[in-house]
Order: C-alpha cells, then structure tokens, then sequence
C-alpha cells in the first residue's frame, strides 16, 4: 500500500479508565480540559501542577473529584508513584494462572497509571516526559505535538450516557469546533440520553423475560423490536414488553390507553 493510499486516521476507542489511575503534568488551562474529560470517565485523577495550578483545578479538588493535586515540577518519578513490589512473582507472563487475576485487577487499578496527559509549555521536557513513558509503556499524550500523542482528545457532545466524539486526527480545531456546534443547534433541546436510558432498561428487561442469549434468531428479532420501540416512554416499559413479539397498537390513541 502506498502512502497516497492510506487514511489518516485514529482507532476512535471508547477507553474505559474507569477508576484507574490517570496523570495530568500542568496546572493551566489544558491541563484543566484534560481533567474536566477523565473526570466524565470516573478514572482516579492525580495532577502534577508546575509553577501555576488553574483556580478551577483547585475548586475540582476540593470538591473531591481528583485523586491528588501535586503543587510543585514535575519528577520522573511521578510516573510510577504509585507503584509498590508486586505480592507476586512469576518467572514470565506464561506462568500466570487464575490464582494471579486478583493481584494483576489490584496493580492496574492502584498501582499503574493507564495514561499520561503531559500539558506544559516546555517541549524539552515534554519530549522527556513523552520517551520517560514510552519506556514504561504507558500512553501518552503530549499536549499540541501530534507525533508525540498515542491518542487525541477530539471534541466532545455529552449528554449522560450518550457520547459523540469528532476527530480531525489534529489538523483542524477549527473544523472541529464548527462541527460541534452544528450538532449541538441539532441536539441540545431533544432529551436523547432518555432515549439510551429507555433502550438500555428494555433490552435489559426482555433478557430477563422473554429471549434467551442463546437463540441467534430470537436476538435479530429482540434488535429489531427494540429499534422499532426506542422512543416509548420509561414508564410503560412493561406494558410495552409484554405483547413481543407482537406490538403495541400502533394507532397513537390506543396505544397511550394501552400504556396509561
């Protein structure tokens, strides 16, 4: 394949850091956008400030929502603060057994950090932080240097549940932006996470009641019903569960007499 044949493009991931450990380096205003994303994703948050620490970084820390906030330069020890003598040892990643799964579950959730945020004006440093943690292999990401970032923060619509991400891979904020506020005029008045909410519960209800995981017939069906049903209201979901695989009555005036 040649060059002129190949996207560039990201592996867009929905990476769950969900509580462990996450470093930021710098206190500005960076930094703190790069916080504000990992505390969506309830991952356990330590920054590392620098010479300036945001006034909202503060407010994030006193509101508990960080797990450290480290008001001074940054060490090379910082990447691995946390990490203590393993309370096992095996001779190679071959030899693990399911006696080892609790201590390995313990080093990545207390231990190790799953990704650094490096968000500093200082590209010396920041080139030492990038290799520092190519060494430990930890990804990372290096605030405004594409080459040195193992992932992109695109530009985010959140509504709860529901997440939209927009990537230009770094050649385009500009473009970014004008992408998200044409989705927000689109979406920010229409309750769309009631809508996740609603489907999440019902697939979860008909699992439980009607269809077996096991049937690959009965589950293309339980799709196809629950893509037909998606925006009935909370409230009725076991009113609306109980006729599959039939359907409510599909005039609208029945169909709320059959929900009330």
């Amino acid at each position: 394949m040649t060059d002129k044949d190949q996207t560039p493009g990201s592996l867009l991931l929905a990476w769950q850091v969900k509580d462990k450990h996450c470093l930021v380096i710098g206190g500005g205003d960076v930094g703190l956008s790069r916080v504000d994303h990992m505390i969506r994703a309830n991952a356990k948050i330590t920054v590392v400030t620098g010479d300036k620490t945001h006034p909202d970084l503060l407010e994030r820390h006193r509101a508990g929502k960080l797990y450290s906030l480290i008001q001074r330069a940054y060490e090379p020890l910082d990447l691995t603060m946390y990490e203590t003598e393993p309370s096992f040892a095996v001779d190679s990643y071959k030899d693990i057994t399911a006696a080892h799964y609790a201590a390995i579950n313990e080093l990545v959730s207390n231990e190790h950090f799953a990704c650094v945020c490096c968000c500093i004006d200082d590209p010396v440093l920041s080139a030492a932080i990038y290799y520092q943690c190519k060494y430990l292999r930890i990804p990372v990401n290096i605030a405004d240097k594409p080459p040195m970032c193992d992932f992109y923060f695109g530009l985010m619509f959140n509504q709860d549940a529901l997440q939209i991400m927009i990537s230009t891979n770094g050649k385009s904020p500009r473009l970014l932006k004008m992408i998200k506020d044409d989705i927000l005029k689109k979406f920010s008045n229409i309750r769309l996470n009631d809508a996740v909410d609603n489907l999440g519960a019902i697939r979860a209800r008909l699992r439980e009641k009607k269809v077996p995981d096991t049937d690959l017939a009965s589950i293309d069906a339980r799709m196809l019903w629950i893509k037909l049903v998606l925006e009935l209201p909370t409230g009725a979901l076991d009113k609306i569960i109980e006729p599959y695989p039939e359907f409510p009555p599909k005039d609208y005036e029945e169909f709320k007499k059959y929900i009330a």
